[in-house]
């Protein structure tokens, strides 16, 4: 007789241990989907920043790098060629070119320009750039060609970013 009221309560006691790991895992599989939404989220937020960061005063910049945000890197997150061109749009005057000349630019950074990209790889690796804002297009005289298009930074420019911290250095 005792061996069946030891077997039964042990095998209670596995019932109820398996009732509540099933809770828990319910639980877990809740607070994994709540953490998955809030990291979306996250994910969202820092793309609308990085939109719109161009806009963002100095203050609040501050703000959202107390946040985890980082702004050091101008080219952050793209590929090298859009790297690239970014960096030939911010040298040239006015920064803009047209998208011609700004693959020819890019070519010319090569010590043998067939190394480099042809001008439709060249559009596609550069679309981040327009994706993210960081440079306009202003359609050209042929509207069947796009090596007219007028190409321009948009936002902050390399003199505006150093006439800045010249007027906070005195």
């Amino acid at each position: 007789m005792k061996n069946n009221t030891i077997i039964d309560a042990l095998i209670g006691d596995i019932k109820t241990d398996q009732t509540l790991l099933k809770k828990a895992d319910e639980k877990i599989e809740q607070a994994k989907e709540q953490k998955r939404e809030i990291t979306d989220r996250l994910k969202e937020y820092r793309r609308d920043v990085s939109v719109l960061l161009k806009y963002v005063p100095d203050d609040k910049r501050k703000e959202l790098e107390e946040l985890g945000f980082e702004f050091s890197d101008p080219n952050n997150g793209l590929n090298p060629i859009a790297s690239r061109a970014l960096e030939i749009i911010m040298d040239a005057k006015d920064n803009q070119m047209t998208n011609g000349e700004l693959h020819e630019a890019y070519a010319k950074t090569f010590k043998n320009p067939e190394d480099a990209f042809g001008y439709s790889d060249f559009n596609i690796k550069c679309r981040p750039l327009f994706n993210s804002q960081r440079l306009l297009r202003k359609k050209g005289s042929d509207p069947k060609s796009s090596r007219d298009d007028i190409i321009s930074l948009n936002g902050r420019t390399k003199a505006t970013i150093k006439k800045k911290g010249d007027e906070k250095a005195k």
